[in-house]
């Protein structure tokens, strides 16, 4: 595992993971041996590195007490995270000592996007698409808000210190789309998730962009569930109990569909912000929610009256 000096510029890099599993719960079983079919597993490509990482870690962590007095053959950790889309421009910056103008670049992974931008080690970017980065300690974070935040393909400019002298990088932005992932860590406890799943089962529901366009269906943002927000920002499948749900959904279409300007657009607040959709999730099922056109009504920006909540699909999907 790299250092805490090095920051990796991206929606969920591997330290914020293991940055998760120091706040899991905390079981009392032992650690299971290694079954045969785990050990055919690790012998795939990049399990068995995967497997090396994740031990030198959990080890890091109990050095630096993380864990408590809970001793490490003790230790039970649970950690799902959600499917999610991935902004990675290939940054590694200092983060343990901060200039008070900008972020210093101390790498760039090849290929990936701030390689083909032309940025360097050694490069100090002091603005992202013109949001300042100064400020010192609060700079690697907004820099990795403004990137967390850009939608797929959106561009990206980089105002950059090069021996002293300003430079100006552009380029857009390259997602990746990660599917959800689980991790324990021992044995968990034998009654713990029969006493803690409710008896009715569990669903998903989903705004994941896979609608088809052809059917007026575009890219919708699960903003709350029943009253609360849905989830962190880079979440897009949220699991719920199996029944009725009242979600409040906001549009998140591409303006090229639309035939107003974004001025227009977001001068009709009502239609910027969520509508209401009734959902009814059943059992092992995960709802697609996406954001309809109206044709007949697509020149009218004002209230939003341009579009509507829709669940479009359903599949069967097991539900943990």
């Amino acid at each position: 595992m790299r250092s805490n000096f090095r920051t990796m510029i991206c929606l969920l890099p591997m330290h914020a993971v293991l940055g998760v599993l120091a706040c899991c719960a905390l079981g009392t079983r032992a650690m299971a041996q290694t079954t045969a079919a785990s050990a055919s597993a690790a012998r795939e490509p990049g399990l068995e590195q995967l497997g090396d990482e994740l031990r030198s870690a959990i080890s890091a962590l109990a050095d630096a007490g993380a864990f408590g007095a809970v001793r490490l053959e003790d230790l039970h950790l649970d950690l799902r995270i959600p499917a999610h889309r991935m902004n990675d421009l290939g940054l590694v910056v200092d983060s343990a000592y901060p200039a008070q103008d900008g972020v210093l670049v101390l790498g760039v992974t090849p290929g990936l996007q701030a390689g083909k931008m032309g940025v360097r080690a050694g490069d100090r970017i002091v603005a992202i698409n013109t949001v300042s980065l100064s400020g010192g300690d609060q700079a690697v974070a907004r820099l990795r808000e403004v990137v967390a935040g850009l939608p797929d393909r959106a561009a990206i400019a980089l105002t950059v210190s090069r021996g002293g002298q300003p430079l100006e990088l552009k380029g857009a932005v390259s997602s990746r789309r990660l599917p959800a992932m689980r991790l324990q860590v021992g044995e968990a406890p034998t009654t713990a998730d029969a006493t803690a799943r409710p008896a009715a089962g569990c669903g998903r529901i989903s705004d994941f962009d896979v609608a088809p366009r052809q059917r007026q269906l575009h890219a919708a943002r699960v903003l709350t569930i029943d009253g609360q927000l849905a989830g962190p920002s880079d979440s897009h499948v949220f699991r719920v109990g199996a029944g009725s749900h009242t979600l409040e959904v906001g549009e998140r279409i591409d303006p090229k569909y639309l035939p107003f300007n974004d001025r227009q657009r977001q001068a009709g607040e009502r239609g910027h912000a969520g509508k209401k959709l009734e959902v009814v999730v059943a059992p092992n099922t995960t709802l697609m929610i996406a954001a309809r056109l109206i044709p007949a009504k697509l020149g009218d920006w004002r209230g939003g009256a341009y579009w509507e909540p829709v669940m479009w699909k359903s599949s069967e999907e097991a539900c943990p």
